[in-house]
């Protein structure tokens, strides 16, 4: 009789917490659709989605969520230079760190740590065509992006 109860119990308990994980990953992915395409938005209007190239003095957004940059690849021209804003919607600390020093001599990057909340904006120009990668410097290998530049 005990056994069967706690039979019982096991599986009250399974299916419940089986639900609440459904329904927490159910919320997570309809979150994360709602950030990706308001930050597509945001950078296709400010010149850097959509395979559209920013203008001089124009300005692309990147939203940074865990462990996500949106968008993640990017098309600039060559010769022309862009601000880049950063913005952490994230709940860990992030960056955005391009590695350009074979190709231009340096590397671009935000402020090395951009709070939960946060966020800041820095100026990159490229003198050479091709491709370039960035990554957030805490969560390799999964939080990366390219550069194309034309």
């Amino acid at each position: 009789m005990k056994r069967a109860m706690w039979r019982g119990a096991l599986v009250t308990l399974a299916v419940v917490l089986g639900v609440g994980a459904t329904a927490c990953s159910g919320g997570d992915d309809e979150a994360a659709s709602t950030a990706t395409a308001a930050a597509t938005a945001a950078a296709t209007s400010a010149g850097g989605g959509g395979g559209a190239a920013p203008a001089e003095g124009e300005e692309i957004e990147i939203i940074m969520t865990d462990n996500v940059f949106t968008p993640a690849n990017l098309t600039i021209p060559v010769n022309t230079t862009v601000k880049i804003t950063v913005k952490n919607e994230g709940s860990a600390i992030h960056n955005m760190h391009i590695l350009s020093s074979e190709t231009e001599g340096k590397d671009f990057a935000s402020n090395p740590l951009v709070n939960p909340g946060g966020e800041d904006d820095f100026e990159v120009t490229f003198t050479k065509t091709g491709v370039v990668n960035f990554q957030c410097d805490f969560h390799l290998p999964d939080m990366v992006g390219t550069i194309t530049v034309q």
